[in-house]
């Protein structure tokens, strides 16, 4: 029996998504109750990365507070003259003061601990009422940059600050934080960031619950979730130990939340369900017909394109389609033939060209290289002397200034300026050719690449293994370029926080990987040039100059680009 491909095409697609289809639908619902479990342990997490966040960012805001008041000059002032009650006025505010403070208590220590203040909240009992307790409980724990600890019957978070007077001359110490027990309205502020209602949530230390939240919202007895009858979700712990080891915060998922979702799981599944064996039979019918039309589109095109060719004969099958297909197929082999000595000379000659640009492309580098150490040297030569002949000038010139003279204050900031613009040339003749590249090596200059400077500024984590390394002459600069050129994508467009860099030589060839966690490349860098897709070009053809094996593979993890300069010359 001959059956025709379009009918076939379309019985075949809608069995196939049929199947999928089912066997989804029927796992999903056997899954219901660990897939509710695992989506809730998720949203758990969720909530528990999203209140770690604005803790810190709550401890961060105190943080900014507590750095403006350690380094104003009342204070300093006020504790070398120990004077408490201007110092409770100045921290705390007056009683008539409508001003809130994120702290709510300070200790005040002087240098040789003769001197101890307690200031707090009025309507905050952070335990022992002694200064000098609170200062002892508090040094005697880790030290960290926020320090959970005991103080009597309360737990409290706190960071210590060093009080300096004007000459810079350390004068005292200053402890300040919040009150963690029972501080119900904090962990209401923590609580509200969550990405799923909470039935309860509780903040520990060491192991002893010292603030709770517990949830209004019940969930009706006829939304009760049957499947869930006696299991539970266990209650999801996020540690805290940044803060303090032992200090952990507990979350439970509210019922009323576990319901919704399971509620809306289901219908989820049965109108997808439906939706679904709609969608595959449009599908599969869209796909049928538009398969059929696109084989008697090739066929007629066949055709027209060898109308005088020779088969070499076609055996004939159950599909009509195909049968056709194939009687066409024999007058376009002999055609192949002709078409592959045109298309040959044709190759050859785009070679030619692509060798050409290419050696093009190689001039251009080597002339934009040479003008870069041109200008790089002049600057150097020319600019650097004369920025040292204006820093000594101002140096004579301060030895013919009265010590009393205000004159003094504008010659200090005229050589301040000079280091600036020194240090500024200096960048820009490290980016144009490192002048160090030729006396002390390529690894020495990698690690003083400015761009390394500004990563670490940012935050990210730069981990360096450079050995040093002989170079074959004339590709250090290129490696360097390299280099140069990867740390600048990394800076833009990576959102990276760890990059490392390592640079080794075996008996075979020169490694140099460069490897960063961020958001990987966009797969249209290669089809689409732009900002970055220019930069991956240049380090493409850097490597092809100096006959270097490059390989980039990039991913969710990050960027792994790997440059391997064989030492001796590949076949």
């Amino acid at each position: 029996m001959v059956l025709r491909f379009r009918t076939l095409t379309f019985l075949l697609f809608l069995m196939m998504l049929s199947g999928f289809l089912s066997v989804f639908a029927l796992n999903a619902y056997h899954s219901t109750n660990q897939i509710l479990k695992n989506e809730t342990l998720a949203s758990l997490s969720q909530s528990a990365a999203a209140i770690r966040y604005e803790l810190n960012t709550h401890l961060q805001l105190i943080d900014q507070e507590l750095n403006s008041l350690v380094t104003s000059d009342a204070l300093q002032r006020e504790m070398e003259q120990h004077a408490e009650v201007a110092l409770r006025q100045l921290i705390m505010g007056n009683e008539h003061s409508t001003s809130m403070h994120r702290y709510q208590f300070i200790v005040l220590s002087s240098l040789d601990n003769s001197q101890c203040y307690l200031i707090k909240s009025r309507l905050v009992n952070i335990g022992s009422q002694i200064c000098q307790q609170v200062y002892q409980a508090y040094s005697e724990e880790a030290s960290q940059e926020w320090n959970a600890f005991r103080n009597g019957g309360q737990v409290l978070l706190a960071k210590d600050y060093l009080v300096t007077n004007a000459e810079q001359k350390v004068i005292g110490r200053m402890i300040g934080g919040i009150k963690l027990s029972g501080n119900s309205l904090l962990l209401n502020q923590l609580v509200n960031r969550a990405v799923v209602d909470l039935s309860s949530a509780q903040l520990m230390f060491s192991g002893v619950a010292i603030t709770e939240y517990v949830s209004s919202k019940t969930a009706p007895v006829e939304e009760s979730t049957p499947w869930l009858d006696g299991n539970e979700l266990e209650k999801f712990t996020d540690n805290l130990s940044l803060y303090g080891d032992g200090l952990v915060v507990e979350l439970s998922a509210s019922a009323l939340s576990i319901n919704s979702l399971a509620k809306q799981f289901v219908k989820l599944l049965v109108s997808g369900a439906l939706i679904g064996l709609l969608v595959s039979a449009a599908v599969a019918a869209f796909l049928s017909a538009a398969l059929d039309k696109q084989l008697q589109k090739l066929m007629l095109y066949i055709r027209d394109l060898v109308e005088n060719g020779k088969g070499l004969g076609w055996q004939r099958g159950a599909i009509q389609e195909f049968n056709h297909i194939g009687e066409e197929i024999d007058l376009i082999v002999n055609e192949l033939f002709v078409r592959r000595f045109e298309l040959k000379g044709s190759h050859e000659k785009l070679e030619r060209t692509l060798q050409e640009k290419r050696a093009i492309l190689h001039q251009l580098i080597r002339s934009q290289e040479q003008e870069r150490s041109h200008l790089a040297q002049e600057l150097h030569d020319e600019l650097g002397q004369l920025l040292t002949a204006v820093r000594v000038e101002t140096v004579m010139l301060e030895h013919k200034i009265p010590m009393e003279s205000t004159a003094l204050e504008h010659s200090a900031k005229i050589k301040q300026l000079v280091s600036d613009m020194y240090a500024t040339v200096y960048d820009r003749i490290m980016s144009l050719r490192p002048v160090e590249l030729d006396d002390v090596g390529l690894s020495q200059s990698i690690q003083q690449i400015p761009t390394l400077s500004s990563l670490r500024q940012m935050g990210v984590a730069v981990a360096l293994a450079i050995d040093d390394v002989s170079m074959p002459q004339g590709t250090d600069i290129h490696l360097y370029r390299i280099v140069q050129e990867a740390l600048t994508n990394i800076l833009k467009h990576a959102l990276a926080t760890e990059v490392s860099i390592s640079l080794y030589a075996d008996e075979e060839a020169i490694v140099l990987s460069i490897i960063d966690n961020g958001q990987g490349l966009d797969a249209s860098d290669d089809s689409a040039p732009g900002h970055k897709g220019y930069g991956l070009l240049g380090i493409k053809e850097r490597c092809e100059y100096i006959g270097a094996r490059l390989t980039i593979t990039s991913g969710d993890d990050g960027v792994n680009l790997r440059v391997v300069l064989p030492l001796v010359a590949d076949e």
